[in-house]
């Protein structure tokens, strides 16, 4: 199954506010319920950061997530945020304001931090917006801010995983952002042996892939 062409929508400029909000609240359905935070608390336990850095943060459920996960454990994790459009931040903060977060607008093909600013560099449900060499990009910058280890989640590209968003999406929303965009994700996430070239181009020394439930995955570099 060839990777899928195109551009969702949330890859460019939505106007209604109301709506995109609308998405992520959908987005974090389907990250608490279908995988996505179990893949995130899963990559984070061995590594046990004290900086995060979270390109491509959506709405922060992720980021939010992780900080309460810290506290219950009774550490602190420092996390920044950055999203390089900033509506997006702007929901975020109304909807996941945390003191252990801040948000930073930036790009995360030139990310605006020194070399091994962070513990752990992460983007979730990112790379599969990106073209390989976007992809490539990004994970070249995550590699670089990263002191421990970069960590990317991700769909995992397949005609089960597409006819199951695509079946889930009818019933479940009635975003039109939703509704176009979580099967065509499907279909541009890319396969673990993907990725893992799109790593070791990037310059990873080590990566490694592991398949979580509901069809995600999650990279590293340790």
């Amino acid at each position: 199954m060839l990777r899928a062409a195109g551009r969702e929508l949330l890859d460019d400029t939505v106007e209604s506010i109301g709506e995109l909000e609308e998405n992520f609240r959908d987005i974090e359905r389907a990250n608490r319920w279908l995988g996505g935070l179990a893949a995130v608390d899963f990559a984070m336990r061995a590594l046990r950061p004290q900086t995060i850095l979270d390109v491509g943060c959506g709405s922060a459920d992720t980021a939010h997530f992780l900080a309460r996960q810290a506290r219950s454990a009774g550490r602190t994790v420092r996390i920044t945020c950055l999203d390089v459009h900033p509506d997006v931040l702007a929901i975020a903060q109304k909807r996941h304001a945390d003191p252990d977060l801040r948000f930073v607008v930036g790009d995360g093909a030139s990310l605006p931090f020194e070399d091994a600013t962070f513990d752990v560099a992460m983007c979730n449900l990112t790379l599969h917006h990106c073209d390989p060499p976007a992809a490539v990009a990004l994970l070249g910058e995550l590699r670089r801010v990263a002191r421990a280890a970069p960590v990317v989640t991700d769909l995992r590209r397949s005609r089960v995983a597409w006819a199951g968003a695509a079946l889930m999406v009818s019933i479940f929303t009635r975003n039109r952002l939703t509704r176009h965009d979580a099967p065509l994700s499907v279909l541009r996430a890319y396969a673990p042996r993907e990725a893992l070239e799109l790593a070791r181009e990037a310059g990873w020394k080590n990566p490694q892939v592991r398949r979580t439930p509901f069809y995600r995955m999650v990279i590293c570099d340790v």
